[in-house]
């Protein structure tokens, strides 16, 4: 990412004039908000993960990774500046247990969902890590694992659908429920600013 996308991204995030060079790292996760604002025109829950699922749905059969179904899925549902082919080169080696190890690595769809947790999520790092934590036992509970071996030995490629709407489902879900997402378009600024890193990658 180029300088001028970086401070693109500096204006989306309303970054305060005073930050100093100085400010450790803590200090700046509480001072910043997200890395991405998380804004959608679905005014409810259900109407939110209904359109994550959808998102999931349309990259299926067409060679995506389970970690990058996950991580553009979500980015497609609440917004971001990234392209889909910046998203998948992010994410596509974390899948099939990071660089289709499988054996004992974690399941790529749950890694890719946690990486947009930590794109949408406000506050500092013990926020962070307690939604991230929340994330993996719901997805250890309803898979019976976070191991993609353990779940490839079970399902084979058969199941990944299922660890991908589990995963993005509660990582849409917690997000709500912590306020993270607003119910609204962008503002007319931000889309502009949008719309013009995405000119720059045609």
């Amino acid at each position: 990412m180029g300088y001028q996308k970086l401070t693109i991204l500096t204006a989306l995030a309303s970054v305060p004039a005073a930050m100093t060079a100085a400010t450790d790292a803590d200090s700046l996760r509480k001072a910043f908000p997200p890395v991405f604002l998380a804004t959608s025109q679905h005014q409810s829950l259900d109407s939110l993960v209904g359109e994550a699922k959808r998102q999931i749905a349309l990259r299926g059969g067409k060679h995506y990774g389970c970690s990058a179904i996950s991580l553009t899925a979500i980015a497609a549902t609440l917004g971001t500046v990234f392209s889909e082919q910046q998203l998948r080169s992010m994410s596509d080696s974390f899948s099939g247990g990071i660089g289709h190890e499988f054996s004992q690595g974690t399941c790529g769809a749950l890694s890719g969902a946690i990486i947009a947790l930590g794109f949408y999520a406000s506050g500092d790092k013990e926020k962070h890590l307690r939604l991230a934590r929340e994330v993996y036992d719901e997805f250890k509970q309803q898979q019976g694992s976070i191991s993609c071996g353990d779940i490839y030995g079970r399902y084979h490629f058969d199941h990944c659908d299922g660890c991908n709407l589990c995963a993005v489902q509660k990582v849409i879900e917690v997000l709500f429920r912590e306020g993270d997402i607003m119910t609204g378009t962008i503002a007319p600024w931000q889309q502009t600013l949008v719309e013009q890193i995405q000119k720059e990658e045609r």
